[in-house]
């Protein structure tokens, strides 16, 4: 205990040497004008919103590039995060802390969880979880954050709404589906994994992002929604599937992004 003690001492010491309470304040405004941001694990899910931007600048912040301009008429700024939560995570936190993002879009692709979707089918985030997240032998619920009583992270009413809205008018007959997200650092591509996942979380798709996104935003206190075209089955044949049916996923997810900003601005 002595020794946890003297490293708070130093710490203490450190940080009112540093001037570090100031250094944090400063840290935390902003220049830049309220954005939204915009978020694709792979190029395949960014490329097409980035050449129909009014680009402004690019940026590279942390080996991320971000694209800074206007897209339907909205102040936005997308970046390929990387594959991943922490990727995913970084890249939010960044958009949030050194862009102004006042609300976040993660686009993309992910595999079905439920057996009533179909590749090319949308699900619109309700809610995201950490599938791979687990400290249950200390007492806390698969998925829970401990000490925080977060399991699940709920994304904004309004831009579930508008992002059904535009999945709805920039497509034609897709079947859209609203509920749970769940994210993991692993490619589900069996039904023992797809299996073990519902049993725990329910869900409707898995991929490898979207919920650390959405806890970065509710640290935040920033409203996010994800919005995935299902590219694979999330079972035996996902590999295969995910192949094909990536890129044609992927360009319909960000189709309804550019619907949505063109038409409804968050």
């Amino acid at each position: 205990m002595k020794n946890y003690e003297g490293i708070t001492i130093v710490l203490i010491a450190i940080l009112a040497t540093a001037g570090c309470v100031r250094l944090a304040e400063d840290m935390g405004k902003s220049s830049e004008p309220e954005r939204i941001g915009i978020i694709g694990a792979m190029d395949e899910e960014v490329s097409s919103l980035k050449a129909a931007m009014d680009l402004d600048r690019k940026e590279t912040v942390e080996s991320m590039e971000f694209f800074v301009g206007k897209l339907g008429g909205c102040d936005v700024v997308v970046v390929q995060s990387g594959m991943g939560k922490v990727n995913a995570g970084t890249c939010a936190q960044l958009l949030i802390t050194k862009f102004n993002a006042r609300a976040v879009i993660n686009t993309g692709v992910g595999g079905s969880l439920d057996n009533t979707l179909d590749i090319g089918d949308f699900v619109v985030s309700v809610d995201a979880v950490q599938h791979d997240f687990d400290v249950s032998h200390i007492g806390f619920q698969k998925g829970e954050i401990p000490y925080t009583g977060k399991y699940a992270f709920e994304a904004d009413k309004a831009l579930r709404q508008k992002a059904v809205d535009a999945i709805t008018k920039s497509t034609n007959g897709v079947k859209i589906y609203e509920g749970r997200v769940c994210s993991g650092d692993q490619f589900v591509y069996t039904s023992a994994q797809k299996d073990a996942i519902t049993s725990a979380f329910g869900g409707m798709c898995c991929e490898m992002e979207g919920a650390a996104i959405a806890q970065v935003c509710y640290l935040n206190d920033v409203p996010f929604v994800i919005i995935r075209a299902i590219s694979d089955k999330a079972d035996g044949s996902s590999s295969m599937d995910y192949e094909e049916f990536k890129k044609k996923a992927a360009e319909r997810s960000s189709a309804a992004v550019l619907f949505l900003l063109e038409n409804e601005s968050p």
